[in-house]
């Protein structure tokens, strides 16, 4: 098992162009929770875009969107904590996840949940009791903290790989119930991806059917580190389940960019962006079919724009 661990140099993005069409592999696994949280990693910081996120998604001249993995190795460096938080409640919250391979390389993840709460807006702040975000481990090292119950992440390849996702705190401590984390583990193996079915073309743009959908974007500094991105979607299906399959009118998916450099892709409203070079920086998030192919109406492109000032 390898993690693609493709560093985001700030300070000389590089233009990765996302090139995916349709397959027919769905593989897939699912997994109830579990417990024995393997020990995280000393430090953690995470750029996320992801997924939600393109984490790995090729770089510009490679055969896939391979080139989204975080800037310093795509962990939330600074927000692990090695202790947790107890659940206290009687509605205790449980977690299941499903991994299914994405037609395009990388896997999707739909996570499940019951008695909890993804509180997005308050990453990074005071714990809530039931309310907090997502943790994602591969392989027992920590990748990534996101928000939504879909999440594309890019940086595995062939093989067999252990797949966690824990239940975090507001405050980034793992819940735990009578002194056990509440996670959910896969082990999952990937299978080897071939490019005969894939058009590595640029994607054609594709009219929406129906009411024009409509995005808003707002930027936020996270309390802890990096920024949170909050997506308004209306007249638009957000969902993983048919990611880099035929595409189906109304549905899709997001992409995020910062300065027209794509991070990553989004089933979801909610996403956490780590380190960022100092400056003005436009942040643009932009609606895409299942194939990929970016939505337009009348010619124009379905996105929103917002610009941060960094530093």
């Amino acid at each position: 098992m390898h993690i693609r661990a493709i560093m985001w140099l700030i300070a000389s993005l590089s233009l990765p162009v996302f090139l995916a069409a349709s397959c027919s592999n769905d593989d897939r696994i699912t997994s109830a929770g579990q417990e024995g949280t393997p020990e995280p990693a000393a430090d953690d910081t995470s750029v996320h875009s992801g997924a939600e996120h393109d984490r790995d998604e090729m770089p510009s001249g490679a055969e896939h969107d391979r080139d989204e993995m975080p800037s310093g190795a795509e962990h939330d460096r600074d927000e692990m904590h090695s202790d947790a938080v107890e659940f206290v409640g009687d509605a205790v919250p449980t977690i299941n996840i499903e991994v299914i391979a994405d037609p395009a390389g990388g896997i999707n993840i739909a996570v499940n949940t019951t008695n909890y709460t993804v509180a997005a807006r308050s990453a990074s702040t005071e714990h809530v009791e039931g309310e907090g975000h997502f943790h994602l481990y591969i392989d027992g090292e920590k990748v990534l903290r996101f928000y939504n119950e879909w999440i594309y992440f890019a940086g595995v390849t062939e093989g067999v790989t252990e797949i966690m996702v824990e239940l975090s705190a507001n405050d980034h401590r793992r819940y735990a119930y009578n002194g056990e984390p509440i996670h959910a583990m896969a082990t999952f193996s990937m299978p080897e991806h071939t490019h005969d079915a894939h058009s590595h073309g640029e994607p054609t743009e594709v009219e929406f059917a129906g009411p024009a959908p409509t995005l808003s974007l707002q930027v936020l500094p996270d309390p802890k580190s990096g920024y949170n991105a909050f997506i308004e979607v209306d007249g638009m299906v957000l969902t993983g389940a048919h990611a880099s399959q035929d595409p189906v009118d109304g549905e899709g998916h997001l992409h995020i960019y910062v300065n027209g450099q794509k991070l990553g892709r989004l089933y979801g409203g909610a996403t956490h962006i780590g380190a960022l070079p100092q400056g003005d920086l436009e942040i643009t998030v932009a609606a895409y079919s299942n194939d990929h192919a970016p939505y337009v109406v009348n010619g124009e492109a379905v996105e929103a724009q917002t610009t941060i000032t960094v530093g």
